[in-house]
């Protein structure tokens, strides 16, 4: 890096109006990279070299930059000869609007309902789910559904299990009537108390008649969603919503093909990843109970042999919790109230 020369300098806007300086380094060995130096880091660099105009740097080694300066951006402490290197010779592509190879990138929506999802504070006038519809907007921008419909096709095809599963296309619809009988101890005891105590339904989501193979097996997944909290053990906080997911991807990997799992596992994995960077930015004393929420459930899943959500619970009412954890491998979960304390951790 010691032979890096400035090869030439442009100037380009930055996000609150002021104007930044782009130099163009050119290395020995031909690569090229940039660096941006913003307004009162410019005058600096300029006085520094004795030059009045910024073209006057051209051809001056890249030492003249001083690359212990603060003002440099991209990389909050390291040198301009260091973030040169990192960066790499290469120049993104010039365009009027954002281009890019991630189609997530490239959406409008999805990259603006991520960074909210990752980067905001919770708090206590809205509920936690409350950008959940924006992300499924965003997520139909992202998602061929054509892809999707062909790649489920093949594991039909490929899969005579899951061909049968999802040619009987079983659905209930528990009430609490339904459960009231099941003995103390049971998961009909448990869906009982939750549709009692809670007031919300077991099936509140897709509750038309599927169309198709992939809206059954979207309909089966919202199904057993909260039937998949009570028998693993993985509550219904921030950390066990992670931690249940983490189980289902890995479900979900062990038995289908990547390209299908991807699919599947594309809206958990939005929901993993920006909660561990909004624990990680704002709740520190969270992190280590997410981290530990994600090996939990990655363990129970990985023991899995098929998908949570073919799983019938409905022929395990009258069975004893206990029984059910330790026939599907369900130990992993940890005991009840464990990570009640997130819950007012994460308001503030």
């Amino acid at each position: 890096m010691n032979d890096a020369r400035i090869e030439s300098v442009r100037l380009t806007p930055t996000h609150d109006g002021e104007a930044a300086l782009v130099v163009t380094l050119r290395f020995a060995n031909g690569g090229r990279s940039n660096v941006q130096i913003e307004a009162e880091g410019m005058r600096r660099v300029m006085a520094r070299a004795g030059v009045s105009n910024a073209l006057d740097l051209i051809g001056r080694s890249w030492a003249v930059l001083d690359v212990a300066d603060p003002p440099f951006t991209g990389c909050a402490s390291l040198a301009a000869g260091e973030a040169a290197y990192l960066m790499g010779a290469a120049e993104p592509a010039t365009s009027s609007v954002l281009i890019s190879n991630s189609k997530y990138l490239n959406s409008p929506l999805f990259r603006d309902v991520y960074a909210q999802m990752g980067l905001k504070r919770d708090g206590h006038d809205l509920p936690d789910a409350y950008l959940i519809p924006t992300l499924s907007r965003a997520m139909g921008e992202v998602v061929d559904p054509a892809r999707t419909a062909a790649l489920l096709a093949a594991e039909r095809e490929r899969l005579p299990e899951f061909a049968a599963w999802l040619d009987e296309r079983f659905t209930s619809n528990f009430t609490a009537e339904q459960v009231a009988h099941c003995a103390p101890g049971t998961l009909g005891a448990r869906i009982h108390a939750f549709i009692a105590d809670s007031g919300y339904e077991i099936d509140f989501l897709y509750k038309g008649e599927p169309r198709d193979d992939y809206e059954f097996l979207v309909k089966r997944r919202a199904q057993n969603h909260d039937i998949e909290h009570m028998v693993t053990g993985l509550c219904p906080s921030q950390v066990g919503e992670i931690a249940l997911i983490a189980a289902n991807t890995m479900a979900n990997a062990n038995y289908f093909s990547t390209e299908f799992a991807h699919e599947l596992n594309l809206y958990g994995v939005v929901l993993m990843s920006t909660s561990l960077s909004r624990s990680g930015l704002h709740y520190p004393r969270t992190l280590p109970a997410l981290l530990e929420g994600l090996s939990r459930g990655y363990a129970l899943g990985a023991k899995q042999k098929k998908p949570l959500f073919m799983i019938r619970w409905e022929d395990h009412l009258d069975r004893q919790l206990s029984d059910i954890r330790a026939e599907f491998g369900f130990e992993d979960g940890p005991a009840p109230g464990y990570w009640d304390w997130v819950f007012q951790e994460f308001k503030g």
